[in-house]
């Protein structure tokens, strides 16, 4: 049976891909790992979170558009 191993880093809650190790019959019958994946608890922080205090915007627009609700609003008035 193929298992599937993640870290889960115990100062921020997040979790990441460590490993993976298929089986003998993996694609023979055996579609990958289940559900349920070994943690492997980590005491510290993963990288977006130690590299979250460096970032010069911390607070983006949450718009990927840049605004375009505002402008689609502002054309369908005129």
């Amino acid at each position: 049976m193929c298992t599937q191993s993640n870290w889960l880093f115990q100062l921020c809650g997040h979790r990441a891909f460590a490993k993976f190790d298929n089986c003998e019959y993996f694609g023979k019958g055996c579609f990958g790992a289940p559900g349920r994946h070994i943690d492997w608890p980590v005491e510290d922080l993963c990288n977006d979170c130690k590299i979250k205090p460096l970032d010069p915007n911390p607070n983006p627009n949450p718009d990927p558009y840049g605004g375009s609700k505002e402008r689609a609003r502002k054309n369908k008035k005129a």
